[in-house]
């Protein structure tokens, strides 16, 4: 036997789930704000190291990505058993940022074993994707705006020297991830207040 739903039932259903799908947003944006952030202060730390320090081994600031890493995985770990309904949308950005953040990584192993000369172009290039398409899904256009500004950063860093990537690799985070990021959070807050 099937239940049916009064019409006043079927309208909490649906607010209810449209509750929960801006609860989501709201919590995707800690995910940008977080690599965002993370991201950026690395792309300084080496700047600085190499540019004004002239320290050799100034890649070695991309090592605190791996506490990022931990982090996230923990973070993700107590967030998925915390959650109770996973929606498409959940499951669609979990999977383009799984297969971004494994491509990065793969990236960053080719890279580390031959020349860095236009690796942050990919990078960036890369950062444009996840941000494009997690705008279209998320029907939030900071985000997809944030996409198009970071292929068009990709194709500036294509043509200046590798220090100048570092720094347009540092804007791209900020229009792409951070900005938008905030702009994410703020909007579903206020939304659910």
């Amino acid at each position: 036997m099937e239940n049916e739903f009064s019409p006043e039932e079927s309208l909490r259903v649906i607010q209810s789930m449209i509750n929960k799908t801006k609860n989501n947003a709201a919590n995707d944006a800690f995910y940008f704000l977080f690599w965002g952030w993370l991201t950026l202060i690395i792309c300084i730390i080496q700047y600085v190291l190499m540019v004004w320090v002239k320290y050799p081994k100034h890649y070695y600031a991309w090592s605190l990505i791996w506490v990022g890493v931990i982090y996230f995985v923990i973070h993700s770990i107590i967030k998925k058993d915390k959650q109770k309904v996973t929606t498409y949308m959940d499951e669609s950005m979990k999977f383009l940022w799984i297969g971004l953040g494994i491509t990065f990584l793969v990236l960053g192993w080719i890279c580390a074993f031959n020349k860095w000369d236009n690796c942050f172009c990919l990078f960036i290039m890369l950062y444009g994707v996840g941000t494009f398409v997690s705008g279209c899904l998320l029907k939030f256009k900071p985000f997809v705006f944030g996409g198009i500004a970071a292929w068009i950063i990709a194709l500036i860093a294509s043509t200046v020297n590798y220090e100048l990537q570092l720094l347009l690799t540092s804007l791209a985070l900020l229009v792409s991830y951070i900005v938008p990021g905030y702009m994410l959070k703020f909007r579903f807050r206020n939304q659910n207040n």
